[in-house]
C-alpha cells in the first residue's frame, strides 16, 4: 500500500497523520480522504504532503477519514 504523511491544520493545532494513497482513481495524486498531494499548501488548503510517499501496511493509516473511507469500501464484502 503506497501511503503518505500529511499535515492538516484543525482545532488550532498542526495534525499529522498517514494516509493512504489513492492510486486508481486519481493515479496517485490524491489521498483516498480527498487531497492532493502535489499542489495542496497549508497556507490555501489548510493540509500539506511532508516528504515522500513510502509504502506501509493498513495498519499504518492513521488518518480517520482515510480509514472511514476503507472501512465503507471493505462493507461491500
Amino acid at each position: 500500500m503506497h501511503l503518505q504523511l500529511m499535515k492538516y491544520k484543525g482545532d488550532g493545532r498542526i495534525h499529522k497523520v498517514v494516509c493512504a494513497i489513492d492510486l486508481y482513481v486519481h493515479g496517485g495524486e490524491y489521498t483516498i480522504c480527498g487531497n492532493t498531494i502535489p499542489d495542496s499548501t497549508m497556507k490555501y488548503d489548510d493540509c500539506e504532503a511532508v516528504g515522500d510517499e513510502f509504502t506501509g501496511n493498513l495498519k499504518d493509516v492513521t488518518c480517520p477519514n482515510c480509514l472511514n473511507k476503507i472501512n465503507f469500501i471493505k462493507s461491500f464484502n
